[in-house]
């Protein structure tokens, strides 16, 4: 029996499989070193709470350059509107 793929990218697939493999590494070890609850739960928490901050960092930096490239355009294509020919 063939499961059907999610219409995902190859690359999504893979970082979802990356993490999925990471949390069951996690899981094994607090299970063999019988960590207790509380501190994987806080470790959890605060990975998640750094990966946000990474692509919150992300995001504005690629809007940043976004924003000025389009004013660069801008800026250019009046330079190139004033000038006579």
């Amino acid at each position: 029996m063939k499961l059907p793929r999610l219409k995902i990218s190859k690359n999504t697939r893979a970082t979802l499989v990356g993490l999925m493999i990471g949390v069951a590494s996690l899981w094994a070890l607090t299970m063999a070193y019988d960590e207790a609850r509380e501190n994987l739960l806080s470790f959890f928490f605060y990975t998640i709470v750094l990966l946000l901050l990474i692509a919150v960092c992300a995001i504005c930096v690629v809007a940043a350059i976004y924003l000025v490239k389009k004013i660069a355009r801008r800026l250019f294509a009046k330079d190139a509107q004033d000038k006579p020919e």
